[in-house]
């Protein structure tokens, strides 16, 4: 595993990150999971978006009519690693040439924000990149403490059982 969801892993929970890069699959039947799923699939049927999958790695949605890369989440719980997530796109894209803004949003409560890569998000990207890799570098996982948010992680059984 590597890129947004990685790094998106590494800002919610870094032993989810480790898990999930060793092969420990635990989305699979995860009820946040599905919700986010579905809510990915039927928002903005109206507009017209593509999908593309980019050098086998990467699934982006473009909205077509604004020409940016949108990323759908059901929730704004975890704003900053969604936020990182999507400047990890827009940082791929850059890296290949291609200059590109993004749209979060979230449609269960109407809300939407733009992000851009400046030299900040760079730099910020480049470094989480090299968290990533240390981290899922390491012979065991990190330990981590207990937050409410383990309550609906799907990784919880293996953490706290």
């Amino acid at each position: 595993m590597r890129g947004g969801l990685q790094l998106n892993y590494l800002q919610v929970c870094p032993r989810k990150l480790w898990l999930s890069a060793h092969h420990a699959r635990m989305e699979a039947d995860a009820e946040a999971v599905a919700l986010g799923r579905l809510i990915h699939e039927r928002s903005y049927r109206d507009r017209p978006r593509r999908s593309l999958l980019l050098e086998n790695l990467i699934a982006l949605d473009v909205l077509e009519d604004e020409g940016a890369v949108l990323e759908i989440k059901h929730a704004p719980t975890f704003v900053e690693a969604a936020r990182l997530q999507l400047r990890y796109y827009l940082y791929f894209l850059w890296r290949r040439g291609v200059k590109q803004r993004g749209e979060l949003r979230f449609p269960r409560q109407r809300r939407r924000e733009t992000v851009e890569l400046d030299a900040a998000a760079i730099a910020e990207v480049e470094a989480a990149l090299e968290e990533a890799a240390r981290i899922t570098a390491l012979s065991i996982p990190p330990t981590i403490p207990w937050t409410p948010a383990c309550r609906r992680c799907a990784y919880a059984p293996m953490c706290w059982s």
